[in-house]
């Protein structure tokens, strides 16, 4: 008896369309993480999504100066002085992580840093208007050396 090769065809189409659909959803995606990459965040947008318990936005704080630093910065926000590892402090550095959302701020919402952050910090947003937007809006500020989280403790919130 001969068996039939057609009752094959179906589900191959199913799962080649699932395939090619699956493909341009990754895609739609991708692009829409480069969009959003593209556009800065607003002081009071941060605080709101650092406000939400479950957030996990880590906010890299890019000023050279660490006296700048330690008088004002967002709040959980850790110190990486011109997105160099070499003028980082070793004790800081392991905090950085590359792969997570990250915000990055400047003293004005600098678009240079932000681009060489960008090579770094892949899922990167730019905080409109840098520290001094933040302050201006008259958002919350934490002053002092960075005192990393504890374990499991999250990294840059509220």
């Amino acid at each position: 008896m001969m068996v039939s090769n057609h009752k094959w065809i179906e589900p191959g189409l199913w799962f080649g369309a699932i395939f090619v659909l699956s493909g341009l959803l990754l895609a739609a995606g991708m692009e829409n993480a480069a969009l959003k990459s593209e556009l800065p965040i607003a002081p009071k947008e941060l605080y709101r999504t650092l406000a939400k318990s479950k957030s996990t936005i880590q906010i890299i704080d890019v000023r050279d100066d660490e006296e700048e630093f330690d008088d004002t910065h967002v709040p959980g926000a850790i110190p990486f002085p011109g997105c160099d590892f070499d003028k980082t402090a070793e004790e800081v550095r392991p905090h950085i992580l590359a792969a997570v959302p990250t915000i990055i701020v400047s003293e004005e919402g600098d678009a240079a840093a932000f681009k060489k952050c960008q090579a770094i910090f892949p899922l990167a947003r730019n905080l409109q208007g840098g520290i001094e937007g933040w302050t201006d809006e008259g958002l919350p500020e934490d002053s002092g050396e960075y005192v990393p989280p504890k374990p499991g403790a999250g990294g840059g919130c509220l």
